[in-house]
């Protein structure tokens, strides 16, 4: 019982990995060293990945699933969805910066 109960953690903890879009920052170049063309291509990725964590956030198939089969992993679905969007705010709020001070158009 106690193998099966470890077993299903451990899928569901796989699974829930995959359901949040990943983004992180840390190894992005930094934005006073992009040029015009690079700011506008990682903006438009950005909102690439906001969308999908925005949908993917709230009432989502995603969460009905895991509150169906396993509550805790609702939870930190919309953790972290919420993490993703918050970090890829930051970068645009960065980027914005870096584009009005270059003057790009």
């Amino acid at each position: 019982m106690k193998k099966t109960i470890l077993l299903l953690l451990g899928v569901a903890s796989m699974t829930l990995a995959s359901c949040a879009p990943k983004y992180t920052a840390a190894t992005a170049k930094p934005a006073s060293e992009l040029s015009c063309g690079e700011i506008k291509d990682e903006q438009v990725k950005l909102a690439s990945i906001r969308a999908d964590a925005e949908s993917k956030k709230g009432v989502s198939k995603e969460n009905v699933l895991w509150a169906l089969f396993f509550w805790p992993g609702a939870v930190v679905n919309e953790m972290d969805n919420r993490d993703v969007i918050a970090k890829v705010d930051a970068r645009d709020a960065e980027l914005t910066k870096a584009f009005s001070a270059k003057s790009c158009k």
